[in-house]
């Protein structure tokens, strides 16, 4: 039996779409940190899934330690996360930067806040027209 107002939507084609329109899966931060030797200097990279892609098993998981700010997160999808420890550490990552990073790695997905990735251009309200018509049935008061 058909339900009439229900839509199905699969996980795995849902996947493949997202994959198949997605143009940035990952963000690198690249930064400096001090080399074995004096006045050596080394480039590390951390990589970052974009928002759309955190597994929500790591969210939930965070959330679970009590640390359910952006940086106990941040840790938990950094690629490799020892690198992400010499970001906040070493090369001193600052507030500003790191919400500058946030504002990369939640925008570069697709979706920005208040729009979620499921949203359509069909969902979007018409506005109303600018002037009074008339119809042939009713006069127009001069």
């Amino acid at each position: 039996m058909s339900k009439p107002n229900r839509k199905v939507i699969r996980l795995q084609e849902m996947r493949a779409q997202i994959a198949q329109k997605a143009g940035v899966k990952h963000v690198d931060l690249v930064f400096e940190v001090p080399g074995d030797t004096e006045g050596e200097v080394n480039e590390r990279t951390c990589s970052f899934l974009t928002q759309d892609y955190w597994p929500l098993a790591v969210v939930k998981a965070v959330e679970a330690e009590g640390d359910s700010n952006n940086l106990g997160v941040l840790r938990k999808i950094a690629t490799p996360p020892e690198a992400f420890d010499q970001l906040i550490e070493t090369a001193q990552l600052t507030v500003g930067e790191l919400t500058e990073l946030l504002k990369d790695i939640s925008g570069e997905a697709g979706t920005d806040t208040g729009e979620g990735s499921g949203s359509s251009s069909s969902s979007k309200s018409t506005p109303e027209p600018s002037a009074p018509t008339s119809s042939a049935t009713t006069p127009v008061a001069a």
